[in-house]
Formats: C-alpha cells, sequence, structure tokens
C-alpha cells in the first residue's frame, strides 16, 4: 500500500512539475510575442512620421533605437535634417556602433547620469548617422566616440570633447557642400567621406 501510495504521489507531483513548466514556457512565449508586437508597432508609427519627426525620436527614450533604423532606411534626403542637429545637446537613446564592439554608448535617462563628452548627445548621433548615411551601414565604426588621428595611436582614446565635435562638424559641413554640387554615390566611389581630411574619426 504503501508503495502505492508513494507512486500515486509521485505521478501527481509530475504532472504539476510538467504544468508549471508549461505555463512558464507559454509565459515566455507570450512576453516575447508582445515585445515583438510592440517594437513592430513602433516601427510602423515611424514609418507614418515626417523626417524631421523620425529624428526627434533620437531623444525620446521609446523611440531612439526605431529611429536610428529608419534614418538609414531613409538615407541621403535626412542629412539637411541633420545638420540642424549641431549644437543640441539632449542625450540620445540609441546605441550607436558595432554590434560586438567593446564599447558600449554611455546613455543618459536623467541629467544626473549625463556625463560630459561619454553620455552620447543628440548633435554628435547626428554625426554618427551622417557618416552611417555615407558608409550605408550604422556598424562603420566600433562605437560613437570621436578619437584624434593627430596624436600617437597609443595616446588615442574615444571621447567626444568640444574640439574634436568642433572638428567633426567642421568637415561634415564642408562635406555636405559637396554632396549638394553630386550624388551620394559620386562621394563613395571617390573614397570622399564625411570626416575625409579632418584628422578625426570615430573610434
Amino acid at each position: 500500500m504503501k508503495l502505492n501510495s508513494l507512486c500515486k504521489v509521485a505521478r501527481m507531483s509530475k504532472t504539476y512539475f510538467d504544468l508549471g513548466i508549461r505555463s512558464i514556457i507559454c509565459a515566455g512565449i507570450s512576453i516575447c510575442f508582445v515585445a515583438v508586437l510592440a517594437h513592430g508597432q513602433s516601427n510602423v508609427s515611424l514609418i507614418a512620421r515626417s523626417d524631421s519627426e523620425v529624428i526627434n525620436e533620437l531623444s525620446s527614450p521609446r523611440g531612439g533605437a526605431s529611429a536610428v533604423d529608419e534614418i538609414i532606411h531613409r538615407g541621403p534626403r535626412m542629412i539637411p535634417l541633420l545638420l540642424k542637429a549641431k549644437g543640441d545637446q539632449r542625450p540620445a537613446f540609441a546605441a550607436l556602433g558595432h554590434h560586438l564592439s567593446a564599447t558600449p554608448t554611455r546613455i543618459a535617462s536623467n541629467p544626473s547620469d549625463v556625463v560630459p563628452g561619454e553620455t552620447l548627445t543628440t548633435e554628435v548621433a547626428a554625426l554618427y548617422l551622417i557618416c552611417a548615411i555615407y558608409h550605408n551601414t550604422v556598424e562603420f565604426a566600433q562605437s560613437p566616440y570621436l578619437t584624434d588621428l593627430r596624436l600617437p595611436s597609443g595616446k588615442r582614446k574615444g571621447l567626444n570633447t568640444p574640439d574634436l565635435v568642433a572638428r567633426a562638424w567642421q568637415s561634415v559641413e564642408e562635406w555636405s557642400r559637396r554632396l549638394d554640387r553630386t550624388t551620394i554615390q559620386k562621394l563613395r566611389l571617390s573614397k570622399d567621406d564625411p570626416l575625409h581630411g579632418s584628422s578625426v574619426h570615430f573610434w
């Protein structure tokens, strides 16, 4: 009798265990489905928005990542609007750079979290995205941090100092005037990138 009772309890325990595992799996699938659906809805809403609205989403905690994809998708027509982001010190909410990079993008949700030179700003995100449109990929560099090529390689570091940002903007603005006189395809063929000749590159 005792043996039969133990077997019965064991079977019941296994049944409850299996039901529990199934419930956890179903809950996990549901969460993933909702996340994918929400991401899809975010992309759909951005597709319907104007170019300037998409760029403004870079400073939105909810829309920054999707805005990057949409900006790259829309391509060169976004460059004049990105140029208008010069001086915009609002934190940007986009993890720019290569997906395998060891240098994470510092993003600040609160003003107290902002670290000058390290927290990604909207103007630096705009600089990076202009270069990304030229290269036709957001992964053209390891991270959205500028480095000074005038320094010996051992002394270089990725940091968005005011001097490097100013030099990068000067180069990008001059490049944009060349773009006005030709096409981005021709600039790519001649290897004339937005930071060409500036001795400033993204890390």
